[in-house]
């Protein structure tokens, strides 16, 4: 077994061009896309945390409301208790709705990005890997 320069030079020059060809056709699109879908996570967390303060502060109002409720006549505070929570209920479903809406869109979206970058990317990848074959084939024969 001998060191042939030509082969090391040849196998040097066909990884950095993959390299290249990768980072620029895979590697980049995909950091993008990584990178959106970390920016609507935090989006929806942020949603995530606003439900969960409006929670709080029904709580917190249908608690005062008990309180004052306690002084009123049984028939009034239960009333108004009713009234309170069906409000919040009505508060929460419609944060959760909206958290559901925005949470179909990016799944849309991501959806979207994906095939974009598949489609795009698939037939360059074709090329690029008859070229790499080709170079290959032809420095072994």
């Amino acid at each position: 077994m001998n060191i042939q320069p030509s082969v090391i030079v040849w196998t040097v020059i066909c990884f950095l061009l993959l390299t290249v060809i990768l980072k620029n056709l895979l590697f980049t699109p995909v950091l993008k896309v990584i990178d959106s879908r970390k920016e609507k996570i935090e989006a929806a967390d942020k949603k995530l945390r606003d439900i969960e303060n409006i929670t709080a502060e029904n709580e917190r109002l249908v608690a005062e409301e008990k309180q004052r409720a306690e002084a009123e006549s049984a028939a009034q505070a239960k009333e108004r208790v009713q009234q309170i929570q069906s409000q919040g209920k009505k508060e929460i479903e419609k944060a959760q709705r909206e958290c559901l809406s925005d949470i179909e869109k990016y799944r849309e979206s991501i959806t979207g990005e994906y095939d974009k970058i598949v489609y795009s990317v698939a037939p360059k990848m074709e090329t690029a890997a008859a070229i790499f074959a080709k170079n290959i084939i032809s420095n072994r024969i």
